[in-house]
């Protein structure tokens, strides 16, 4: 996840720039807004994103100094290797931050954010140590809304 985590101008979504943007985890015990400019997603297929979220992890990230933390109850950090920590909500258990010791930069997930519309995703890294059983291409794989009743 660590290539993410540059804030390069052309990993960023020139037309956030500015804009807050406001997300929090399932139970609402963790709460925070980001100014923009956010990055590009880009999705992890490495070992540690895929133990940590149980398949692939995707994050944009944004400048710490544009980061605030509105409610943080719940709130818990792990620190998953010796270059980084994970953030996550320590009552629903919502996978929510990534953050290197070394950059102050902090990676966001984007389900976390109360509407993502705004964000692209830029690519994938460790996709050759991904299980047999992916990365998933949503171009070609079948849509089952209908079969599980899933509605927007």
């Amino acid at each position: 996840m660590g290539a993410l985590m540059t804030q390069n101008d052309d990993m960023l979504l020139a037309a956030t720039a500015g804009k807050h943007f406001d997300g929090g985890c399932h139970c609402g015990q963790v709460r925070f807004r980001t100014i923009g400019p956010l990055g590009k997603l880009l999705i992890c297929h490495c070992s540690d994103c895929m133990r940590i979220a149980g398949m692939s992890w995707g994050a944009t990230d944004v400048a710490f100094d544009r980061f605030e933390l509105l409610r943080d109850d719940g709130l818990k950090w792990y620190d998953s290797s010796a270059i980084a920590k994970r953030g996550f909500c320590g009552n629903c258990g919502s996978s929510l931050f990534y953050k290197l010791h070394s950059k102050p930069v902090i990676a966001i997930a984007p389900g976390v954010f109360d509407n993502s519309d705004m964000l692209e995703v830029a690519g994938q890294i460790y996709a050759a140590s991904h299980p047999g059983w992916g990365p998933c291409d949503s171009q070609t794989l079948p849509h089952l809304d209908e079969m599980w009743d899933a509605k927007p």
